[in-house]
């Protein structure tokens, strides 16, 4: 992911969408749209507990190590798939605690063609995407998939 995301959903909508068993934000407000969220902002994830119930919660946007004794100056926002499960900082999240991260697209940026000097850059939203198909009685039920 980039160094900027989306979220649309409303608590509302997390709760239905990942069929929340329980609520720790109990007489909680709703969740404002938010457009530009950047590193170290709170954001809403969702995570199993130690019973395997699916829970909410907020957590900061970048990754503090089980092993830091400050917080990272580097930056610890964006696990890369090459290097995820190798990487010292990662490689243990990565293992055992997993989280999804409700989110609606995310922004690029390009240098402007004008701007050879790189100074001016053009935003570009970009959709999660995702492939989704019907499937009967997988897993003895019906169900839609996605990737």
């Amino acid at each position: 992911m980039c160094g900027r995301f989306t979220h649309r959903l409303s608590w509302a909508d997390i709760v239905r969408l990942y069929n929340l068993t329980l609520d720790p934000y109990a007489g909680r407000n709703d969740i404002p749209p938010r457009y530009n969220i950047s590193p170290t902002q709170t954001v809403p994830i969702v995570h199993n507990d130690k019973d395997g119930n699916e829970i909410a919660e907020d957590a900061r946007w970048w990754l503090v190590p089980w092993w830091a004794k400050e917080m990272p100056k580097a930056a610890m926002f964006n696990a890369r798939i090459e290097t995820v499960a190798t990487s010292g900082a990662f490689k243990d999240a990565f293992k055992s605690k997993r989280c999804l991260i409700p989110a609606d697209g995310f922004y690029e940026w390009t240098i402007a063609p004008e701007d050879p000097k790189g100074k001016t850059k053009d935003p570009w939203y970009i959709h999660l995407p995702g492939a989704r198909r019907s499937r009967s009685r997988a897993y003895g039920r019906t169900m839609t998939s996605l990737a």
